[in-house]
Formats: C-alpha cells, sequence, structure tokens
C-alpha cells in the first residue's frame, strides 16, 4: 500500500506585515538617495560602486573622494585632510548612514537601482503535516458555512471566535477569516 504524499496548503498571506516591510524598504532606499545626493555635492556618484555603498555609505564615499580627488595635491595625503582642503563635513553622511542602519529592511542593488528585497512569500504561511491540511480543510469548510449564512443574519466574528475555541479567528483588516493554527 503507498501513501499519499503530503503536499503543503497556504493557510494565509500575513498582508499587514508584508506592507509595513514594503513601506520600510521603501524607506530606506529614499535614505539611500538623499545620501547618494549628499554625495553628488562633492563626487561624481556614478562612479560610486552601489554594493559598497549599502555597506557602507562613508567608507565608499571616502574611497571615491581619494579616488576622484585626491590629485589636487602632489602627495598623498589622508583621507580627512582632503575633507578640509575640499570643505566637506562627512557628518551629515554618517547621519544618513546612521538613519540608514536603523531601518529593518532588506535592499539590493539590481543594475544600477536600489530595490526591495521584500517578497510575499515571505509573509505566507503554510501547512507543515497532514493533520494541519486537515485543520485548513475543516476550517476553510467552516469559514464557507459561516459566509453562507451571513448573507441572512448578523455574524458577530469575535463570538464565532470564542464559540469555536480560535479555532479560525477573524482578520479585522482584510474583513475575513481565517484558519487558526
Amino acid at each position: 500500500m503507498k501513501s499519499k504524499e503530503f503536499v503543503k496548503m497556504k493557510v494565509y498571506e500575513d498582508v499587514s506585515a508584508y506592507n509595513r516591510a514594503v513601506k520600510d524598504a521603501e524607506s530606506k532606499i529614499k535614505v539611500i538617495e538623499v545620501g547618494l545626493e549628499w554625495c553628488a555635492k562633492h563626487i561624481d556618484t556614478d562612479k560610486i560602486d552601489r554594493k559598497k555603498f549599502l555597506s557602507d555609505m562613508v567608507e565608499e564615499f571616502n574611497r571615491q573622494v581619494v579616488q576622484q580627488k585626491g590629485d589636487i595635491v602632489k602627495q598623498e595625503i589622508a583621507v580627512e585632510k582632503l575633507h578640509f582642503l575640499l570643505d566637506i563635513h562627512i557628518t551629515k553622511l554618517y547621519s544618513i548612514q546612521k538613519q540608514y542602519e536603523s531601518i529593518q529592511a532588506n535592499v539590493y542593488v539590481d543594475k544600477d537601482d536600489f530595490v526591495t528585497g521584500v517578497s510575499l512569500e515571505d509573509y505566507t504561511r503554510y501547512t507543515s503535516t497532514e493533520e494541519e491540511n486537515e485543520k485548513v480543510i475543516r476550517a476553510n469548510q467552516l469559514i464557507h458555512s459561516l459566509d453562507m449564512v451571513s448573507k441572512y443574519t448578523k455574524i458577530y466574528p469575535i463570538d464565532i471566535q470564542r464559540g469555536v475555541s480560535a479555532f479560525i479567528k477573524f482578520d479585522y483588516t482584510r474583513n475575513k477569516y481565517i484558519p487558526n493554527l
């Protein structure tokens, strides 16, 4: 006798957490753009290595300052002295980098563009056992029954949730029931 192969089922998508993550990633990209605008006042930003800029804005800026402006004097001098000679106040870039690091979101470089690393798949919950599959099937049947009954009478989600010991829960952001595993 051959046993059935387990197939995981989608339980729900945490859309609110996904939207929050997308918003955070977009905020992080805006901070990066502010950093690039600041750098553009002093150097040619087209020559900046975008991946290095993501890992350490100040270090990449300093590397580019030495590369692009280091020849204004005959000797090799420290980057801090170049800042002084060129009247560059690096503290602003430090504060931009600190703001960038405070945002917990993934941002990547795609060609020369900065893109978010947020995927809805990361916020999707799937079943992990055959028993959870059965629970999802039963919960979906109950949700379908509640939807059919709601055409004729008012249903109070909190009472339903309490009545089935939180077997299903109501997502108020999307205004629908979801299985609770």
